[in-house]
């Protein structure tokens, strides 16, 4: 396909959209990127970027940048309460690792180089559906239609309101807060801990970096919170809130009581990916899980590249479409699985499933084939989706040249 006759309209500058847009706008397609807020902005705390992920910023050019205000991580250690029996303990292959960053890094990174590839922004659009047809476009809240294009792309998130499904709202959610990490404190800067009681509590401590250059080293503390119970929460206030904190993890208690937490809200679902005849969907607006695998960011980035690879190479738009699909389809189902496996073993009010992952899959995870297994599972790397795309080398700034007839 020769992209540089291509109109491409993405709903969406989270990390989806930010890195599909500047992708093909590289490869010279011309691309209007719309989102819901006045200026783009991120939106979520720390998370864990991981081998998957930084393979596709690195063959953008962009990984440096991201990983020098990140941190690295070699180990996630999960614990029953006040630092008891380790229940999870989980590394990476040699030579592998992942990198804990705040999504505002991420995001400035990824907003730079959409803006100098050329993408352009229409800010406060709140997207709201899709008119289909041979040149769809975008329509927002106020009936207002974007342009015709070639192609739209849902990059929306969870919350999309295109093909929305209420009851896929998860029980569980988290309040996540960005604070200060001790210097010399109880907290290692390549770990990744959490603490258990049973499955309907759990915290956690993620060693995040710094958002800009010169800006303080942070950590990411969330607290597992069953949506329901978010109002009592509220109403009971930050003490009573301590002292939960301090049952479940004493050394956790200095970064709550500095927190400003927010409350996320989890789905599981899996939309259909083709939405019109040329009208698609990536990251969580495709494929939503709860956070349990941390995988969110990292898929997202996995669709970017897997879609701009099949732009790139296809010679049509029906060729891209499949070959994009097959790129990713078993990989995102595979995920889908695992995490609805899983997620009831951390975040549930389920006796039976916590009792098994102490004392049954804990030890299984020891084994040393188990824990290469266990190992591919949290790197991402299960089905080498990055294999897959055979990302070319043509994604580095620079070598970007539009397709040829």
């Amino acid at each position: 396909m020769r992209l540089d006759e291509l109109d491409v309209a993405i709903a969406g500058a989270g990390v989806g959209g930010l890195a599909l847009g500047t992708l093909l706008a590289r490869f010279g397609a011309r691309v209007t990127l719309y989102d819901q807020m006045e200026a783009p902005r991120p939106i979520g705390s720390g998370f864990v970027l991981q081998p998957t992920g930084a393979q596709v910023l690195a063959s953008m050019g962009l990984l440096d940048p991201v990983a020098a205000r990140g941190r690295r991580i070699d180990r996630m250690v999960g614990r029953l309460k006040d630092g008891g029996k380790p229940v999870l303990d989980v590394g990476y292959r040699s030579g592998e690792f992942g990198i804990a960053v705040q999504r505002v890094a991420l995001f400035d990174v990824l907003f730079e180089a959409a803006r100098a590839a050329g993408v352009t922004f229409e800010p406060s659009r709140r997207i709201a559906g899709i008119e289909d047809g041979a040149r769809p476009c975008l329509v927002d809240a106020d009936g207002r239609r974007s342009a015709p294009a070639d192609f739209v792309i849902d990059a929306m998130g969870a919350n999309s309101p295109i093909g929305n499904r209420p009851d896929s709202e998860l029980s569980y959610g988290a309040l996540w807060a960005t604070v200060p990490l001790p210097n010399g404190g109880a907290f290692r800067e390549n770990l990744l801990e959490q603490r258990y009681a049973r499955a309907s509590r759990m915290a956690g401590v993620l060693p995040v970096g710094t958002a800009r250059e010169g800006a303080p080293a942070m950590a990411t503390f969330f607290w597992s919170l069953r949506t329901a119970d978010y109002a009592a929460w509220q109403t009971a206030g930050r003490d009573a809130w301590l002292e939960a904190v301090g049952r479940l993890w004493p050394d956790a208690v200095p970064l709550a009581a500095v927190a400003g937490p927010v409350h996320a809200r989890y789905r599981h679902l899996t939309r259909q990916p083709v939405i019109g005849r040329n009208a698609l969907k990536i990251g969580d607006a495709w494929h939503a899980t709860s956070p349990q695998l941390g995988q969110g960011a990292n898929m997202a980035l996995l669709d970017a590249a897997s879609l701009a690879s099949a732009f790139i190479h296809a010679e049509d738009a029906g060729a891209a479409i499949g070959r994009h699909l097959r790129q990713r389809q078993m990989h995102v189902r595979s995920y889908q699985l695992l995490s609805q496996v899983l997620t009831p073993f951390y975040q549930s009010d389920s006796r039976l499933l916590p009792v098994l992952r102490d004392h049954l899959i804990a030890p299984v995870t020891t084994l040393p084939g188990i824990r290469s297994v266990i190992s591919t599972l949290v790197t991402g790397d299960l089905l080498d989706p990055v294999g897959r795309l055979r990302l070319p080398e043509t994604f580095r700034p620079g070598a970007a040249v539009p397709s040829q007839p």
